[in-house]
């Protein structure tokens, strides 16, 4: 589980860099929440990862009600989310929603392929 965290801040850095980028290259795009949001997925995804570990090391039968459980839970808390900023910061509702996106996309993908090796290994034991 270590590895995961390390890997998890690696992305998280590289994408509140992709964020600051977009400031100096970029002018007109940035806003103050964009290099946030990575770190608002990362505690996110985070707490889910360990959730879920734990449940599947603990009881292998609720781990997959526990993982879609926590899934729908996180993509509804992000749907609401994305809606409220949408609705309150019309003028720049366009740039935050692509930056929600891709970092969503990256989280995901990112669990996803931790959570296919993390029971292929433990099944293997």
């Amino acid at each position: 589980m270590k590895r995961y965290y390390i890997t998890l801040i690696i992305i998280t850095l590289l994408l509140v860099l992709a964020a600051f980028c977009t400031l100096w290259f970029a002018e007109g795009i940035f806003q103050t929440i964009l290099p946030f949001l990575p770190l608002y997925f990362a505690v996110v995804t985070g707490l889910q990862h360990y959730v879920v570990v734990k449940s599947l090391y603990k009881d292998p039968r609720t781990f997959v009600k526990n993982f879609l459980g926590l899934t729908v839970g996180s993509l509804f808390l992000h749907l609401v989310l994305l809606c409220l900023w949408a609705f309150t910061h019309i003028p720049t509702a366009r740039t935050f929603i692509l930056a929600f996106c891709i970092c969503y996309i990256v989280y995901l993908a990112f669990e996803t392929v931790a959570l296919v090796l993390l029971v292929r290994r433990k099944r293997n034991e």
